[in-house]
Order: structure tokens, then sequence, then C-alpha cells
């Protein structure tokens, strides 16, 4: 337990838990970005999987910040070096109170914006553990146990700072959200690249592409990119109702959305303040998200950062984000020349929120093969229009084969099927996402195969996957006619009803898999409603 009468300085304090080595160890925050740039790093043991994200934004957003600053390119691998470039950002405060977890009230605290004259008594909320003042909030308890963390190590307060301040939502009147999400009650999604090594062969190369891509990336969003901008949000006081303005800010801005105190506690501990607010901190028009955000996607038509639902990265939304033309990729999703072809992956992440909850932690990554690495890089629209080709024949098989299979089981095997059937649409949705979710166990994997192969071949790789989700398909059928609920007598004719269905509606849609093209289709071939996917 840690006494809080010792500095809190996360300069000069080794305060954050990290093993390296496979031994566990504790450094400062510089030591943390020394030890990035060296790839030492294994993990961060403390770190909870959501706030993974916002903490690999803060340390590259930092960095770039400090070395920009400093008018540098090369990453220190030295704790002293990065020390001193962080002090060069709080020139005006040479106690380090900036980046010290408490410090007095009228004095910036990292993550704590100063309280104007310094009176704590607008700030009336107290929360005692570090885990209640972070921003997730589970749809059921048993998701994360909530309010747990009545033991808390400072380091789990700073987590817990980072996460609340750079990714939280709208929850209610004076508890505002950040300005990089599309609405309060939308999240920051951080999709990337990942090249071979740890965590900080990942940061270091972020830091080097937002480096190199700088004036280009941001020169016309109207920031302010000669160093004159302000960049890290808690230095400024903020009283609840003054707003800043996107024009005065650095483009990487670490920014604040609530108003909160750390304070010392009882039995060696922490605690934090928390005060409501009248408006947002960032008068940030429209609200869409749209701020330049290295990490988040953008829709082309309505310049909107993205709002992940409970779908999560599913092979379809991935597929979109990645190929489709209704995204502008973000910056540090696409592959660039200096990652190289071994080893990469791609990295996706956001919290799903709803209405006063959050619909789950989202998180994939998908390893990419050297060749489909080149390919992705060089020929993106070959591998856009193959990928669309594939997610829209899995629609096809779902929506024109399996589904009107699944009406006419679930109804019994009618002479006429009712397309238009609400209880059977009801009905059939779950068989139809199990049928989705296991084509999304090796979508990708088959995808990078085709993309890698030679003309000769991706026909023949194509022609295989269609087969495979034939079988997927035919697979899921079965398992719904064995759960299905069905009178003994007609059990018999529905099973039979379906799997004509099945196999007549097959060879109409994949007609080209056929040595006769589907000329002998089955006759249950009338128009069945498409939803669109």
């Amino acid at each position: 337990m840690y006494n809080p009468a010792v500095d809190l300085n996360l300069l000069e304090t080794s305060l954050i838990a990290t093993r390296i080595g496979g031994r566990s160890g504790r450094t400062s925050l510089p030591g943390v970005l020394a030890a990035l740039t060296a790839d030492r790093i294994e993990e961060f043991p403390a770190l909870r999987p959501h706030q993974s994200a916002a903490w690999h934004a803060f340390l590259v957003q930092l960095a770039v910040v400090a070395l920009r600053r400093a008018r540098q390119n090369d990453l220190p691998r030295d704790a002293a070096a990065w020390a001193e470039l962080l002090r060069g950002l709080t020139e005006a405060f040479p106690d380090d109170a900036p980046w010290c977890l408490v410090a007095p009230p009228d004095r910036p605290a990292l993550f704590q914006p100063p309280v104007p004259g310094g009176d704590l008594a607008d700030f009336r909320h107290r929360v005692e553990s570090a885990d209640a003042l972070d921003m997730l909030v589970t749809s059921r308890n048993h998701d994360l146990k909530a309010a747990r963390m009545r033991a808390a190590a400072p380091e789990d307060w700073l987590f817990a700072l980072v996460s609340l301040q750079t990714q939280e939502g709208f929850m209610g009147r004076g508890n505002y959200g950040i300005s990089r999400m599309n609405g309060g009650f939308s999240s920051r999604p951080a999709l990337g690249v990942a090249p071979p090594g740890g965590p900080g062969a990942r940061f270091r190369r972020d830091v080097e592409v937002l480096l190199r891509a700088y004036g280009q990336a941001f020169g016309e969003r109207g920031y302010r990119i000669d160093g004159s901008g302000k960049a890290l949000l808690w230095l400024e006081p903020w009283d609840g109702r003054e707003q800043l303005a996107m024009s005065e800010l650095d483009p990487l801005y670490i920014e604040v959305c609530r108003r909160v105190r750390l304070v010392a506690a009882e039995n060696d501990g922490l605690a934090a303040l928390l005060a409501n607010s009248e408006r947002t901190r960032l008068a940030a028009a429209g609200g869409s998200g749209n701020t330049g955000d290295p990490w988040t996607p953008v829709g082309a038509e309505t310049q909107a950062a993205l709002s992940l639902t409970g779908e999560g990265f599913s092979y379809r939304r991935l597929s979109d984000l990645l190929f489709g033309d209704r995204w502008h990729r973000a910056l540090l999703q696409t592959p660039q020349p200096e990652d190289g072809e071994a080893g990469l992956v791609l990295s996706a992440a956001a919290i799903a929120r709803g209405q006063g909850k959050t619909e789950g932690y989202h998180r994939r990554r998908i390893p990419i093969p050297p060749d489909a690495a080149v390919a992705f890089r060089t020929a993106p629209d070959e591998v856009a229009a193959i990928a669309r080709e594939r997610v829209e024949q899995v629609g096809q098989m779902a929506q024109r084969v399996l589904k009107p299979a699944l009406f006419a089981l679930l109804q019994d095997g009618p002479d006429q099927v009712n397309f238009r059937h609400a209880p059977s649409e009801t009905q059939a949705r779950p068989w139809l996402t199990r049928f989705d979710r296991q084509v999304d166990r090796s979508f990708f994997e088959r995808l990078w195969a085709e993309v890698a192969a030679a003309p000769s071949e991706q026909g023949a790789l194509r022609q295989a996957w269609l087969q495979d989700l034939k079988e997927l398909a035919g697979g899921v059928l079965e398992q719904a006619a064995e759960a299905a609920p069905s009178a003994s007598m007609r059990r018999y004719r529905a099973r039979v009803r379906a799997e004509s269905y099945f196999y007549g509606r097959h060879r109409h849609e994949f007609r080209d898999l056929y040595p006769n093209g589907g000329a002998e289709s089955a006759t249950q071939n009338e128009e069945v409603p498409h939803d669109g996917q």
C-alpha cells in the first residue's frame, strides 16, 4: 500500500507496473516511454482491457506533441531524455504539478484541470474506488463488477483517469463526453495496424507515422500546427462553463471532459471528487466526432465518426471499414510502406455504447499474411473488390438460400411459404446469426488466401469457399430442424420441404457452381424478399 505523503509525480516516481523480460516491476511515465521506444514492455499488468486503446492513444499523442514542440524526430531511448521532453510541455509549472496525481486544487494535476480560486464546494460527488471513476457502464453487473477496487494503487487511478477523460460519453446533464465521438451516446473507436513485436512496436510505429504525416494530415483542419496550440487540456483552468475553441488546439490535443480532482483518503488511499459542468469542455461544432483523430474512420457522406453497435467488429463491419467506399479510413489503420510485410496485424477496438449503458467492449485482431499485406497496400481497389464480392455472397447464401429454407421449416412445410411472416422472421434470426458467426471464423483467412493467390488460382479458391458456405448453411438448417418445435406428423414433411427449398434456392442463386448452370432448379423459386444484407 502506498503512502499518500510520498511523491505522486509520474515523471519521477515509479508508479506504473510493467512486465519486462518476464519480470514484473514499476517505472515512471518517462520510463514507460523509453521502454516502449525500445519495445521492451510485454504488458501493463494493471491495465484493464477496455482501457488499453485509450492508454495507447494517450502515450502516442503525448510523445508526438512533446517531440514536435522540441523540433525533434528521433525517439529517445532513455527516461531522462523523455522527462526533459515532457517538462518542456509544462515549463510554466516547474513544480511538476501537471504530472502529479494529487496537487492543490488551484493548480493542474494529471488529467485534472485547475479549479479557479481553488474552491472545491461544487465537487460534491465523492468516488472511493478507481473503477467507479472509470467510464465503463455494463448492462449487467456480472459483465464487469463495478466499484470493487477498494484497495486501488495509484496506477489504477491513473488508468481510470485516462479512460474517463479521453473516451467517456454523455451520462446525463452536467456529465458531458469527449469531442472525438459522434454524439454523446457513441464511443471513440481505435483502428490501426500493429507491426511485429510488443506494445512498443505499435507505439513507435504510430508515433513515426504521425510525425511524418503531421502537416498533410492536419494542415487544413483549422488547428494550430505551429506548436502554439493547446495540447494538454488539463493545464487550462475550468469552471464548468467556459469552453475552448477547436481553433485554439494542437491537432493531437489530449482532452479532459469531466471536472475531477483526486485527493488523499483514509487508509493510505485516494478518492476522487467530481463536479458537474454546464457545457462540454470543447466547442466542437456539430458534435460529429470528425476531429481528425488518427484512429477513427469517418463516414464519406455523413462526415461523422464511426459509432460502433452491439454487432462489434464482425467480418461485415470490418470489411466495410477496410475496403468499402462509405468510409474514409483512419490514418493509422492504413498500412504504410515502412511497415514492411511480415507479421502485420489489423487491430480494432471500441466500446459499443447505448443510452445510459455500454453494450460491450469489442476488440479484434486480424493477422495479414505478407503477400496479402503487399496487395493491401499496392492494389487496394482489387482487394476491396474481392472483399465486397465475398460479403455479398455470404448475404446471398444467408438471405436467398438459408432463410427461405428456415421459413419453410418453421412453418411446418406448407405448400406456399409466407416469406412475410413476422414470427418466422423472429425465429429464423438466431439461426442466421449462427451461420454468420461461423462464416466470421475464417472469413479473413480465406479472403487473404484469394488476395495473395495468382489470378489463375483465385477462381478455384472462390469455388471451394462457396462450397464450404453451402455446407455451413446446410449444417445450420440441420441444427434448426433438430431444435424447431413441430407436430410429429408434420416434422418429416417440414424437413423435406425445407431441404427442397435449400437445394433449389442454392441451385438457382449459385448456378455457376453446377455443371448445367442450374437449369434443373427446384420449383421453389418464387420471389423471396431480400432484406438488403
